[in-house]
């Protein structure tokens, strides 16, 4: 990482631990500039580390467990599962912001590192986030499950419709 990159709560945290962790050992925390620089594999979001991606496609489950108004979330692949009046839909649950991990608050999503929020659609309805969240294609396979493509972005207004 380059010197003047800014530093986030990783990096911050990787650097403080090592000073910890060099106080500890007897060098009474002396580091030269060149240990304050985090790992390149710690430059990604923090739940990277933490959580597989999920394969491929995702099955979300049986259409009729997702209920209107109501939103599931898939660590392994970062998405939320929503459903709303119109239908069933998927959308990131990365804010495009600095690609923290949103989390539902009510009827919306904010983000817990700088406070930008999103509507249930993801538009973004406070800042600093620049962009909405992406929404995925959603299908139904042979045994009525949504499956859903993280590699496919669709319009926010596309939904998949269910006959109930």
């Amino acid at each position: 990482m380059a010197p003047d990159s800014e530093w986030t709560r990783r990096r911050f945290c990787v650097v403080t631990g090592a000073a910890l962790v060099g106080s500890a050992c007897g060098n009474g925390g002396a580091m030269a500039p060149a240990d304050l620089a985090a790992p390149d594999d710690l430059s990604g979001p923090e739940e990277d580390l933490a959580q597989p991606t999920c394969p491929g496609k995702l099955d979300a489950g049986p259409a009729s467990a997702l209920q209107v108004g109501h939103a599931r979330y898939f660590a392994c692949a970062h998405l939320f599962v929503l459903r709303d009046m119109i239908g069933i839909y998927a959308m990131t649950g990365v804010c495009t912001h600095m690609h923290c991990i949103v989390a539902l608050s009510g009827q919306s999503f904010a983000c817990p590192c700088h406070n930008s929020t999103y509507d249930f659609n993801g538009d973004v309805t406070n800042p600093p986030a620049p962009l909405p969240l992406q929404h995925f294609a959603c299908a139904l396979d042979g045994s009525d499950h949504v499956i859903i493509d993280p590699s496919m972005p669709v319009s926010a207004t596309t939904r998949l419709t269910i006959q109930d």
